[in-house]
């Protein structure tokens, strides 16, 4: 009878049987103490290689039920058979220890991409004057630097797995530098169009540096991490702001405005001279020798991978969908100053997301974060019907900042999800940045074609409204979640040494 630590080796598809596995190991160390070291320690390793399950409590349940002992007596057979058994090779790691440096510098260079990816939205009402653009026409493009991001954060992603968030990250902003310069020379629809879309890539520093940070921080506390690198997100309210007020107050001459982009590319150039001289990679969650192919494959997974995209859609696509339509929308629909609309109403939508996420991240990290998803999508519901009924503009910016703020907190949650249920934290974030980044596109042409076939915006906040019911029944039934995904294994690769991280 083959040994059950040999058939561990090939992987198991149904944790309930695992779990029944790890229940038999008192039984069996009573009569064969060897086979019992061999299956805990197959098993210890089978854990850490497949982190991506119902909840972080299942998986670790003994640690996190109060039997430490128990959890460290498996521990102690990891460390033996990685000298006593060829086959199994396990290699037991502390817990990165975090790094605030990484942190912090990651945190101001993610602001510094999202004050460049909100440059349009501040720009756009102006352009409406400048050069006699429709209202449509700017809602598109202010749409198209979300679709841009959206484009470039799965590679991205992928790329931060494969080389690491230092080199990614400084490589990134060099080419915000060549754009920005780029920006002095645009004149005509089209080529803001262009313009637009290639300052999209100051929205994707998001998936770096979320990988980056993730790659410092313990399970325990990468909810509270990415919660503060993600306050990143208020970058949008300095570039919003920065740019009205050199539009308004400096830069005021015939095509004055334009030296706005050199001003933005000399913060990028010397960013990336920061992030390149005083950032490092972590020893502890890289992915060195493993193919694009290896890596990719976490999106063949199942469908929880899907699904966290999809919440992140709503959570963080609060953001992009409002900031890149409100300054239009309040202009048109209600008829505010434009530039009240930029230095003030939007700007302070994105503080409100800003600064909840810290809050969504610590409680993620302390509680069932899709339990917590389920009670912020549920008043995000409600507030969304609100909004979509457009009663008063009082009630609108009410509507508008109470989903803004429930957003930040359910955007960090959601974020907390892909470390513990995936390895490669870049790649999952990078479609999970997409399907945000998309979101704040694909609804902000929805709101432009609403208002361009039906004559009003009714219909686009109501199929937003539609959206939040959605991601509120997914993290409330669970559907998806309640059956474990792994993350898919080229063939050969499961009977091969096990390496744990």
């Amino acid at each position: 009878m083959k040994p059950r630590s040999a058939t561990l080796r090939v992987g198991h598809g149904d944790l309930r049987v695992f779990f029944d596995e790890l229940n038999a190991l008192d039984a069996l160390e009573a009569h064969d103490a060897e086979e019992y070291g061999r299956l805990a320690g197959a098993m210890r390793a089978w854990l850490a290689r497949s982190r991506r399950l119902n909840e972080e409590a299942e998986l670790y349940r003994w640690r996190k039920r109060g039997e430490p002992a128990k959890y460290e007596q498996i521990n102690s057979f990891c460390r033996k058979e990685a000298v006593e058994n060829p086959v199994i090779e396990v290699e037991v790691t502390a817990d990165p220890p975090g790094n605030p440096r990484v942190l912090w510098i990651s945190f101001l260079a993610f602001s510094l991409g999202f004050a460049v990816w909100g440059m349009f939205s501040a720009l756009a009402p102006f352009l409406i004057k400048w050069y006699a653009f429709s209202p449509t026409q700017v809602l598109v493009l202010a749409a198209m630097e979300p679709f841009f991001a959206a484009a470039v954060s799965i590679p991205l992603g992928i790329l931060t797995d494969k080389f690491g968030g230092r080199t990614v990250f400084t490589l990134l902003l060099l080419s915000l530098t060549i754009i920005l310069f780029s920006g002095l020379f645009a004149e005509g629809y089209y080529s803001f169009l262009l313009l637009g879309s290639l300052l999209g890539l100051g929205g994707a520093a998001f998936v770096v540096g979320n990988a980056h940070v993730s790659s410092w921080y313990p399970e325990s506390k990468q909810g509270t991490a990415l919660g503060i690198f993600a306050m990143g997100n208020i970058g949008i309210t300095v570039g919003m702001m920065a740019v009205t007020l050199l539009v308004t107050r400096v830069l005021t001459g015939p095509d004055g405005w334009r030296l706005i982009f050199p001003i933005f590319a000399v913060c990028t150039l010397l960013m990336a001279l920061v992030y390149w001289l005083f950032t490092s990679d972590s020893p502890y969650k890289q992915h060195h020798g493993e193919s694009l192919r290896e890596i990719v494959a976490v999106y063949r997974s199942g469908v929880v991978v899907w699904l966290v995209a999809y919440l992140y859609w709503v959570s963080f696509g609060t953001l992009t969908f409002f900031a890149s339509a409100m300054p239009i929308y309040l202009l048109d629909r209600w008829h505010v100053d434009p530039v009240r609309a930029s230095l003030v109403y939007t700007p302070l939508l994105v503080v409100c997301v800003a600064i909840t996420r810290p809050l969504g991240g610590w409680l993620a990290d302390h509680f069932d974060a899709l339990r917590i998803l389920g009670r912020l999508f549920g008043i995000m519901v409600v507030l969304a019907v609100v909004m979509a009924m457009q009663i008063s503009l009082s009630v609108e910016l009410f509507a508008i900042y109470g989903l803004s703020l429930l957003a930040g907190a359910a955007a960090a949650a959601v974020i907390k999800l892909i470390p513990v249920y995936f390895r490669h934290v870049g790649a999952v974030s990078g479609l999970a940045k997409a399907a945000g980044a998309a979101c704040g596109f694909a609804m902000t042409v929805t709101l432009a074609a609403s208002k361009d076939l039906l004559g009003g915006y009714t219909f686009g906040f109501a199929l937003w409204a539609l959206m939040n019911v959605a991601a509120f029944y997914i993290a409330l039934s669970r559907v998806g979640f309640r059956q474990p995904y792994i993350e898919a294994i080229p063939s050969g690769e499961a009977t091969n040494a096990i390496s744990v991280h």
